[in-house]
Formats: structure tokens, C-alpha cells, sequence
């Protein structure tokens, strides 16, 4: 017995076809925009020149997480590893980026591919996934980047890990919600 093909689609970990790859790229140039404003909105803020990127943090776990959800890979490591890329403008952490957004769209992607997504435990799985494997590699680069002592560099790193996770799962829970309500995921 076959499964019907939306919910093959959905249970796939890979995703190919124009419509993905189109609107990874669109939703993709959104996600750039909105982390080059949200990295420059945190340099403002004492956290952020701490390298403690609260505001940044959150809009990138929440792209990463809509992006892996709607276009699965390999859209959001795409999407992720421009945004990583374009990150050098406001962040010496850009090469630690680089890794931090592999990981965690592929951590979504893992969850997605195992859940439904259709309940808030799936999407607090999917960004613990995130912000956790993402935040452990700025966690490395605010060591080896901003030579910071490592017990600083934790608490940063959990500081944030606190403060984005939740932040992200309510906006990805929401968005995916919302997309899905409308028809936009098909």
C-alpha cells in the first residue's frame, strides 16, 4: 500500500522540485535581509557586541526552521549557507555561520522527517535541534574567533540557547501553522 503523495512529500527528507527550489531561493533573499537587519539591530545592543546575537538568533532559528520545513533540503542548506556567507558583514562569527546553519537546518529536517509537525512538542523538538547544534558551533567560534574563556563563552551560549529557542518555536509553530491553513505548503 502506497502512501498518498502529500504525505510521502512531507515525510521526505529531500525535495527537488521546482516549486521547493524557487521558493527556497525567494523565502531564501528574505532570510538574508532579515538577518543582515537583525545582526546590525544586535551590534547596537551591548549583548551583541558581547557576541550574544538574541534578536539575530531568533530570526535566524525561525528561518532555518520554516525554510527546512517548507522546502527541505536542499533548500535550507542553501538558503543557510548564504545567509552564513553574507553574515561577514556584520559578524566576525560568519565562518562559525557557516557550520551552525548546516546543522541546524539538517536537525529540522531530521525531526521533520520523523513528525508531523503537527504539534507545538514537534516544533519545540525541531528548534531545540537548531538552536542547540547551531549554538554549540558559535559556542566554538566565540572561543577560537572572539578568544573569549570558555565559562564566558558558555553562559553566552546558553544565554542565547534560552532566550532564542522559545522565541523560535512559537514563531516557526505559528508561520508553519499559518502557511499551512492558507494552502501555501502544497
Amino acid at each position: 500500500m502506497s502512501q498518498p503523495k502529500e504525505l510521502a512529500q512531507h515525510n521526505s527528507f529531500f525535495r527537488t522540485d521546482t516549486k521547493a527550489l524557487v521558493g527556497s531561493v525567494i523565502l531564501g533573499i528574505v532570510f538574508v535581509i532579515a538577518c543582515q537587519a537583525t545582526g546590525f539591530i544586535d551590534n547596537l545592543l551591548p549583548t551583541g557586541k558581547a557576541g550574544m546575537y538574541l534578536i539575530n538568533g531568533t530570526c535566524w532559528a525561525f528561518f532555518t526552521g520554516i525554510i527546512a520545513l517548507l522546502y527541505r533540503q536542499p533548500a535550507g542548506l542553501i538558503a543557510g549557507e548564504v545567509e552564513a556567507l553574507i553574515s561577514i558583514w556584520y559578524s566576525p562569527l560568519w565562518l562559525a555561520f557557516v557550520f551552525a546553519n548546516a546543522l541546524g537546518s539538517l536537525g529540522v529536517s531530521l525531526v521533520a522527517k520523523r513528525y508531523s509537525m503537527e504539534k507545538w512538542s514537534h516544533h519545540i523538538l525541531a528548534q531545540f535541534f537548531c538552536n542547540v547544534l547551531g549554538n554549540a558551533i558559535v559556542f566554538v567560534g566565540l572561543i577560537l574567533i572572539y578568544n573569549l574563556p570558555v565559562n564566558v563563552a558558555l553562559v553566552e551560549t546558553l544565554i542565547v540557547i534560552a532566550v532564542c529557542w522559545p522565541c523560535s518555536t512559537v514563531l516557526t509553530k505559528l508561520a508553519y501553522d499559518a502557511l499551512k491553513k492558507s494552502g501555501l505548503t502544497r
